[in-house]
């Protein structure tokens, strides 16, 4: 880049390096989830130890960079995007692996951004926009071949519960943008994990699924996915997105549903399927005219 200062470009590449990985690592959720069922844990299981652990280690997070504790008067806000928002979106994203793979998982719950788009034009009276028009049409052709291309087969349950995990997520981000912005990032989502912990831990214990019968394959599990698929990519997006901004943050972004599909097909051996690829090309490419805007 001829004409930029050394300073400039290397915080810009270090921007990308942190962003792209949070992607990747965001995108071993789905993976991981399957190796959690593989080894016998329930739904409840995995997510009550995820949120515990990812709350504590973000807490310490929060200390060590001396973030204060976030608003009183948001604590509330705060609760509900945990509690009722993180906790139906990995409801219904982890239900839907019992149904569906990874890859199709995964590039559903991307219909998000266009989901956003939308809620906020009603919602919100935004102005919708000829490049948003063509984002959504492209997300809708995108959704309906990665749908076509599961439906004979897998259950529609898993189809459903996927979308579902969409549109809660979108809830939550709208949510958030009211909420969020003055509040230290970090403790305000070690407080959103924290609430979604609470949650998780009892339901869990509610019908008998907190307790764990532990191995160490199923506790290297359990760690794996609290730190490397939310502790990580939650703190490395945050200063990614400081050093880049939300327009190119939100682009590399992308990275997630494709690295989703990819870890799927290595470290699980799910069959490549070239319709829900060009489905999931259709997706991302809305994202992209969306964000580029």
């Amino acid at each position: 880049m001829a004409g930029v200062p050394a300073p400039v470009r290397n915080r810009s590449a270090a921007g990308v390096t942190l962003v792209i990985g949070s992607a990747c690592c965001f995108g071993s959720l789905g993976v991981f989830g399957k190796l959690a069922y593989r080894l016998g844990l329930t739904t409840p299981q995995l997510l009550s130890y995820r949120f515990a652990l990812a709350a504590v280690l973000l807490w310490l997070a929060a200390a060590v960079t001396r973030q204060g504790l976030p608003p009183r008067r948001s604590l509330v806000g705060l609760a509900i995007m945990g509690g009722a928002g993180y906790v139906g979106q990995s409801a219904a994203y982890f239900s839907a692996l019992h149904f569906i793979p990874v890859s199709t998982t995964a590039l559903l719950l991307y219909t998000f951004p266009v989901v956003v788009t939308l809620l906020a034009t009603l919602l919100f009276h935004e102005s919708l926009g000829w490049t948003k028009i063509v984002a959504v049409v492209l997300a809708f052709i995108g959704t309906m071949l990665v749908v076509q291309a599961q439906l004979t087969a897998a259950s529609p349950i898993g189809i459903i519960l996927g979308l579902t995990s969409a549109a809660v997520y979108s809830g939550y981000i709208l949510f958030g943008s009211r909420l969020l912005p003055g509040i230290p990032p970090v403790s305000a989502t070690a407080t959103i994990a924290t609430a979604a912990a609470i949650v998780w831990s009892g339901f869990a214990a509610a019908t008998g699924q907190l307790t764990v019968n532990w191995t160490p394959s199923r506790a290297a599990l359990l760690a794996g996915f609290a730190v490397i698929g939310t502790t990580i990519p939650v703190l490395t997006f945050i200063l990614g997105l400081r050093l880049l901004g939300a327009s190119r943050s939100a682009i590399l972004s992308t990275f997630e549903p494709a690295s989703s599909v990819l870890l799927a097909v290595l470290i699980l051996g799910e069959a490549a399927n070239p319709i829900q690829y060009l489905g999931g090309a259709f997706i991302l490419s809305s994202v992209v005219v969306l964000e580029g805007r």
